[in-house]
């Protein structure tokens, strides 16, 4: 069979606009024809070159399709739509430093470079990936927030690891790559992106004394209900505090708060227990919090680092999200999602933004008793 010819690149001048195009294939997408979206987008690359709308759009009908090769390729166009985030390594040349390319998992260097990248939440999930590195026989540094150096101690054993936001040189490395590309560099299948499930884990000490301020009595629900308000996404990811009312109307249920930062302002209108400021008040992050989710029996929470904590964690976790918007990373899952098993997903009712009614779905599963098994 003869191969299809090429489409022709249209020039600058004659670019179409492509929002009606990009329209209808997020209709496809939304409406699970994911695949069918991927090869309109495809199609409409060659036609449109280098346009970051169509790459990105593209990267996540790959993800919701479980194209996952074709979907990490894709997905670079995240360092386009965020230039800040790109992180920028160089070797010494003869006329000044040179940047070296991102390592895709060509042979075996003896030394590489891992760049933290994006949120904390974005480190919690993929640093799990560096002891994969440390097990072939690599001498891996990795450049990290430093407010999670000590949270992430169970998987940075044997990694040389070095703060974030400080320019510095790392001497005879000659590989290196953003964290989120792990996955792919170390040529793991979607079976394999779970991984060993908890990878953290709370310090004994501050979870007994998590414990003890908890208390034994009811249902115990650590709620989140806000990320970060200057990110990209979180139009599409936080919630009122009073949506979680459903879960506040339970009889015997007990809601303790894990937000901390923007969104702690809010009024609950429903019986609330704030753990203090205390927590997680030093330079460390989410040490008490990881406690706090170990005490508890169930954390219902929208997509933020919290949410990755408490599944790195394995446990058990009913994670509210957007209905149509949601992120890349949970589009390929109806329920449970490869990265963590006991995280089950609920999506606001009719495709949008009714918050209520995901957690009133929450709290179905909760009066019911079907709730995720911890792990």
């Amino acid at each position: 069979m003869p191969l299809a010819a090429t489409p022709e690149p249209v020039p600058l001048a004659a670019t179409p606009d492509i929002a009606p195009l990009l329209a209808l294939a997020e209709e496809a997408r939304a409406g699970g024809r994911a695949r069918e979206a991927a090869a309109a987008l495809q199609s409409l690359a060659a036609l449109v070159p280098n346009d970051t709308r169509i790459r990105a759009a593209l990267a996540r009908c790959l993800f919701q399709a479980g194209l996952w090769n074709e979907a990490w390729a894709a997905y670079d166009v995240r360092f386009e739509l965020l230039p800040t985030a790109f992180p920028r390594v160089t070797r010494p040349g003869p006329d000044g430093p040179v940047p070296l390319p991102p390592w895709r998992g060509q042979g075996s260097p003896e030394a590489v470079l891992v760049m933290g990248e994006q949120g904390l939440g974005d480190t919690i999930q993929f640093a799990r990936y560096l002891p994969l590195l440390v097990a072939r026989g690599m001498r891996v540094h990795a450049v990290l927030d430093a407010r999670l150096h000590a949270l992430l101690a169970p998987v940075t054993g044997g990694v040389d690891l070095r703060a974030s936001g400080a320019p510095g040189s790392v001497p005879g490395v000659r590989a290196w790559l953003p964290l989120m590309d792990l996955p792919r560099a170390l040529g793991l299948s979607p079976q394999h992106y779970q991984g060993r499930v908890p990878y953290l884990a709370a310090d004994r000490q501050r979870r007994a004394k998590m414990r003890a301020r908890i208390g034994e009595g009811g249902l115990r629900i650590g709620i989140v209900w806000q990320g970060n308000p200057a990110a990209p996404v979180d139009a599409n990811r936080s919630v009122p505090l009073a949506a979680f009312a459903p879960l506040a109307a339970i009889p015997g249920v007990r809601l303790f708060s894990l937000q901390k930062g923007p969104g702690e302002e809010q009024d609950a209108r429903f019986p609330l227990d704030r753990l203090g400021p205390e927590l997680d008040g030093g330079a460390d992050w989410f040490l008490d919090t990881a406690a706090a989710i170990e005490a508890l029996d169930l954390v219902v929470a929208v997509d933020t680092a919290v949410l990755h904590l408490a599944g790195a964690l394995g446990r058990p976790v009913l994670m509210l999200m957007h209905g149509r918007h949601a992120d890349w990373r949970w589009l390929h899952a109806q329920d449970v999602p490869v990265w963590y098993p006991s995280v089950r997903l609920l999506r606001c009712p009719d495709g949008g933004a009714d918050w209520r009614g995901a957690a009133a779905r929450a709290a179905f599963l909760v009066r019911t008793g079907n709730l995720p098994p911890a792990v």
